[in-house]
């Protein structure tokens, strides 16, 4: 019986590998919730003994129209998190090392100078080498996806380079931000005055920051030999006379801008050589670099992405491992055969169109280059970016929004899952959808419910609302509509059900007009409120809002409980989803308080509560509270409402 097959009491330690968190994330401590004591006793005057750690650290004093002073009746968040360390278990035994092959020769591993210099661009045979200026290591490298994630072009394997696993001629190239001394080796790769000879390391770091200066034209093998030759132009040499256009019907058409012919004459050929023996044998010159330091080690210190600059397979003995994880080609002092390349000017019949033989210089500056198009390692990066913005809420392993509903929403759902004539786009967590979801229920009106992300913005929404943006309705095969006033207005000049406009023109110009006030004052206090990370922003804006209510609270019927009276309203329908989420979503985030008993204030929330067509749309606590924790934070990209609160502009 192998290792693999023992039970894990029965094994060695050594067949056990432990992989847990860095050393800097395993002391995280639990905050402890007596630490903010301090801090929450400003937050109420009256009767505190429990509060959320994200609440409002001063007293909200509610005197006007009885709104509520007394506090939330919520369970306290625990006081922090503790993270502890993580471990994998694998009772494989470490790979046994192949047999070497015959014959095999052994050198030493190479030497290694300083971590603060790079090696030398060697040019021709008959040049002096110039040696590229010292450098301050750097560390402005960029994190890589998760392991095996593709990136556009770029496919990145856990702990190995970013390497461009297609860019068509060269294999190998690594994207690396910021090399060391980049500008040096951008100008001479983009002049190329003399023949310039580059190591493999050096190749595949520093091309990919000029491949937008050249375009390839053609790759030549020598019949006999094994060295391959790459011809470049310059990619501003503009499209020659008498090109024509592809006629293909199939063939994706793309929006272009003709240059001009003849801008520029520069011609490079790039020539690929196997080894150092083969450089020596075509050019003369000696290989470069038994001592180089490659630009990795040189920039990071020996690591790079926190990876050794020789590590497993560092000797081109790739999953080569012996006894204690040792690797093999390091053990024996067997090293990897590098490439060599040379890069050097081949203007045909003169540069730039003259007839002297003499290579002439590009008639544009490298700016010029970067300008018509990116290179490899800068369009990764853009993409990198827009693939972090895409991700809503910024960290994708916090909380985000709920894509089902739960509870009785859920209940609902199901209900009027079935083929109907009116469609309603809409999310679970949107409290402008519950706006047109409750006019639905209440009116009884046949629908079919439709969960979307509006955050993909699938087809079948853009179709119905250009904006990618709910509620939006479908009514008929043609005809849709959204924004959630619009479309409870709609459902009222449809006269189905009971209506929530009153007969009267007066009062429904009264009702238009408050339901204005909801949309312009209460709804962006609301949001401006929740994602106020200052405490004293925090407590400014919990005053406004109240403020808001409270002219609401005056402007509504004495009795109630609904504004008009016993009825549910418009304008009850316009507020209902903000007041379920003053308890649900500002009562833990900030510390709003529950109504004081016995208050109008009070009493038009319990109705709103307990008002059956609000209680079939409404769903469980915890999705609110899991779909606003990007809110309360504040992250990046949470939602267009949220970036228009931070922006101080009106709501979309």
């Amino acid at each position: 019986m192998n290792s693999s097959q023992l039970p894990l009491h029965h094994l060695q330690p050594t067949a056990i590998h432990l992989q847990t968190l860095p050393q800097a994330f395993q002391n995280l401590e639990a905050i402890s919730p007596e630490a903010s004591d301090g801090f929450f006793q400003q937050r109420y005057t009256q009767h505190l003994s429990q509060a959320h750690p994200h609440a409002t650290p001063q007293a909200l004093h509610f005197q006007q129209h009885a709104l509520p002073q007394s506090q939330p009746h919520f369970a306290p968040f625990p006081g922090g998190y503790q993270q502890a360390p993580r471990f994998e278990l694998s009772t494989a035994p470490p790979p046994v090392p192949p047999p070497a092959p015959p014959h095999q020769h052994i050198q030493a591993p190479p030497r290694r100078q300083p971590q603060s210099q790079i090696s030398p661009i060697a040019r021709a045979p008959q040049q002096q080498q110039q040696q590229v200026p010292e450098f301050e290591p750097r560390d402005e490298f960029v994190t890589l996806p998760v392991q095996g994630q593709s990136r556009g072009n770029a496919q990145v394997q856990d702990g190995d380079d970013v390497v461009i696993s297609n860019h068509g001629q060269f294999e190998g190239l690594k994207l690396i931000p910021n090399p060391p001394d980049l500008e040096a080796w951008r100008e001479r790769l983009f002049h190329v005055d003399d023949t310039i000879t580059l190591t493999q390391e050096e190749f595949q770091t520093y091309f990919p920051h000029v491949d937008n200066v050249y375009s390839h034209r053609s790759t030549q093998r020598h019949k006999r030999k094994r060295f391959v030759s790459h011809y470049w132009d310059c990619r501003l040499k503009g499209r020659p006379p008498g090109t024509k256009k592809s006629t293909d019907p199939e063939k994706k058409k793309r929006k272009r801008v003709a240059r001009e012919r003849d801008l520029c004459d520069v011609k490079i050929k790039i020539t690929e050589y196997f080894d150092g023996a083969e450089l020596l044998e075509q050019t003369g010159q000696q290989p470069p670099g038994d001592t180089i330091t490659s630009p990795l080690e040189a920039a990071s210190g020996n690591q790079f992405f926190g990876q050794s600059g020789v590590g497993a397979g560092g000797w081109g003995m790739q999953g080569m491992t012996g006894a204690g994880g040792v690797n093999v080609g390091m053990a024996m002092g067997l090293r990897e055969q590098k490439k060599f390349y040379t890069i050097q000017r081949v203007n045909g019949n003169g540069g730039n169109g003259k007839g002297d033989g003499v290579a002439g210089p590009h008639k544009h500056t490298l700016e010029e280059s970067d300008r018509v198009k990116k290179n490899s390692v800068q369009r990764w990066l853009m993409r990198n970016e827009k693939d972090r913005k895409r991700v809503q809420g910024g960290d994708p392993t916090k909380k985000t929004y709920h894509k089902k509903a739960t509870g009785n929403a859920l209940v609902t759902v199901k209900n009027h899952s079935k083929e109907e004539d009116l469609k309603l786009f809409g999310s679970c967590f949107c409290p402008f959808v519950q706006r047109v979801w409750i006019s639905l229920e209440h009116k009884q009106i046949p629908y079919q419910y439709i969960e979307v992300d509006p955050y993909k913005k699938p087809q079948s929404l853009l179709e119905v609302n250009p904006r990618g943006l709910v509620p939006a309705i479908r009514h008929g095969p043609t005809w849709s509509t959204h924004e959630s006033t619009v479309i409870m207005e709609y459902f009222e000049d449809l006269h189905m059900g009971p209506a929530l406009l009153p007969p009267d023109p007066q009062t429904r110009a009264t009702c238009r007009l408050w339901s204005d006030h909801v949309n312009r004052q209460i709804v962006p206090a609301f949001y401006r409120l929740l994602q106020a990370q200052d405490t004293n922003d925090q407590v400014n804006h919990a005053s406004e809002l109240k403020t808001e209510i409270g002219k609401l609270v005056d402007a509504a019927d004495a009795t109630g409980p609904f504004f008009l009276g016993k009825d549910l309203g418009f304008v009850d329908v316009q507020v209902a989803p903000w007041v379920l989420r003053l308890k649900r979503v500002l009562g833990p985030y900030r510390g709003w308080p529950e109504p004081e008993e016995g208050s109008r204030w009070k009493k038009w929330v319990d109705a709103i509560e307990n008002e059956p067509s609000v209680r079939r749309t409404t769903s469980e606590d915890q999705l609110y509270l899991d779909s606003y924790e990007r809110y309360a934070e504040n992250r990046p990209g949470t939602s267009q409402v949220a970036n228009a609160v931070n922006a101080g502009r009106g709501l979309p």
